[in-house]
């Protein structure tokens, strides 16, 4: 009887080996499917920075011809954040939006666009009071 109870033994052990070797060959699989995943991301992020940097080129480009400072432009209407500011995010909602109108008006170099900005500046300054 003795040889019946190992040979259970064994056979429990064995299955147990065949179970894990199948979970082991599972997580081998998802490993190599998130590899990819990842390999993919960092493709598409590479992409999109070069897609941003063309971008940024062609704008540069279009307010140097209109005679625009950009990098000014980028300064005054996007301080550095501080680390508690960016941690709430009070002070990015909507700002943002604000600022790229004020921009997009204030882009033209005629007396016309120069008033509409001073408008927008109005409307955005009482805006920002009655929240």
């Amino acid at each position: 009887m003795g040889f019946g109870d190992t040979a259970k033994k064994i056979q429990r052990v064995t299955d147990i080996a065949e179970k894990l070797y199948e979970r082991l060959n599972q997580v081998v699989e998802q490993v190599q499917d998130l590899k990819e995943r990842v390999e993919s991301t960092s493709d598409q992020l590479d992409s999109m920075d070069r897609e941003l940097a063309e971008q940024r080129a062609i704008v540069e480009a279009l307010a140097e011809q209109q005679g625009i400072d950009a990098e000014a432009v980028v300064a005054e209407r996007l301080p550095d954040p501080d680390p508690g500011e960016e941690a709430d995010g009070s002070e990015t909602d909507g700002s943002d939006a604000e600022s790229a109108d004020e921009t997009a008006s204030s882009a033209g170099s005629t007396t016309a666009d120069a008033a509409s900005s001073a408008d927008a500046s109005d409307s955005t300054d009482s805006a920002a009071t009655n929240d």
